[in-house]
């Protein structure tokens, strides 16, 4: 093993998605870096997800080392699985794969070669580009990172701030020092912020994936935007999410507090930045208020608070003419939704 680099478990997990693990699993050993680890773990599939699998990983003769193992019942969540599978990663570096997309051939090397040019870095994502089910491109995904000038601890302590899970990689400390996910939150919300508090974290403005997105996806989005009254139910609900995630915020500070005592007083600090985003979080299920009074007092606080700043044009329409919004997401959805369906006939 080259001694420039990290050695690096990459981890792939997949649950009924035969139709493209295949894909997937040649392009995480298809990586032209060092000879890696990589965990191939199946969900309890109920296709052909493990057959296919077993069929790839039999006819592998490259320098990657594979272990392929299969749960006996579904972990219910992909944290749950990742819970499940850690432990049994050796590497110093893990890199997240998912069964239904597609790494770039570069993608572990450069992410290897940025945990080697500065230890202090902790995590590392990159932007992605999305892809239909016949792999047909459908623009650069959304990923929103922190800017140069922006303390990384305080952009990842907000509660809705995350890094793209299906291009996060982390260093084993992050997971060493903080035990298990809580499995009702993705990973790429606690993962990053845990990162954080140990260290930097590094976004590489590459697509290093194409994440493939779906018509059931879609569909759901497209519910979403239906009425005004299906879009608040849904803030409502992601309202509720946020208050898991300030609780699980609130328990990795006391974790860093209790290794790190030094560093008590910048954790104290991000406490409030939690509980200030927690606050800009509830002001944005007010923009789908029946009332329009309700709807501008929030619009303005948020903006006086700065929060959500790429968010601006979208909440002044859903403040002033939120039915115009919601025709126009429907709109916009629908041909993308068209696009992925034209695509498997």
């Amino acid at each position: 093993m080259s001694e420039t680099l990290p050695f690096v478990s990459a981890i792939l997990l997949s649950h009924n998605c035969a139709e493209f693990v295949a894909e997937a699993v040649r392009s995480a050993l298809d990586q032209d870096c060092e000879p890696m680890e990589l965990i191939v773990s199946d969900d309890a599939s109920d296709d052909h997800t493990f057959d296919i699998l077993k069929r790839e990983v039999e006819s592998y003769h490259g320098p990657h080392r594979i272990h392929l193992r299969r749960r006996s019942t579904n972990s219910g969540s992909k944290s749950a699985h990742l819970n499940d599978v850690f432990p049994r990663a050796s590497g110093h570096v893990l890199v997240s794969f998912d069964g239904d997309d597609i790494s770039e051939p570069s993608r572990v090397r450069k992410i290897a070669n940025a945990f080697r040019r500065n230890p202090s870095v902790q995590a590392v994502y990159s932007s992605y580009l999305l892809i239909d089910e016949t792999s047909r491109p459908l623009g650069r995904g959304k990923v929103l990172h922190p800017p140069s000038e922006t303390n990384a601890r305080v952009w990842f302590a907000k509660v809705d701030a995350y890094a793209a899970g299906t291009t996060l990689a982390v260093r084993r400390g992050v997971i060493d020092s903080f035990g298990a996910l809580d499995p009702d939150i993705h990973e790429d919300i606690v993962l990053p912020f845990r990162a954080s508090l140990l260290g930097e974290v590094e976004y590489i403005d590459e697509m290093l994936v194409r994440a493939r997105r779906r018509p059931g996806s879609l569909t759901a989005n497209l519910e979403r935007f239906e009425s005004v009254e299906n879009y608040r139910a849904r803030m409502l609900d992601g309202i509720e999410q946020a208050r898991r995630h300030l609780d699980c915020r609130l328990a990795d500070l006391r974790a860093a507090t209790g290794s790190m005592p030094e560093r008590g007083r910048e954790f104290e600090a991000l406490r409030e930045v939690v509980f200030a985003s927690m606050a800009d979080a509830e002001s944005t299920a007010e923009l789908s208020s029946p009332s329009l009074p309700t709807r501008v007092r929030a619009f303005f606080r948020l903006l006086r608070s700065g929060a959500y700043r790429e968010d601006l044009a979208q909440n002044l329409c859903l403040t002033f003419a939120p039915t115009s919004y919601l025709r126009y997401k429907r709109r916009m959805l629908g041909g993308v939704r068209k696009r992925v369906t034209a695509g498997r006939s």
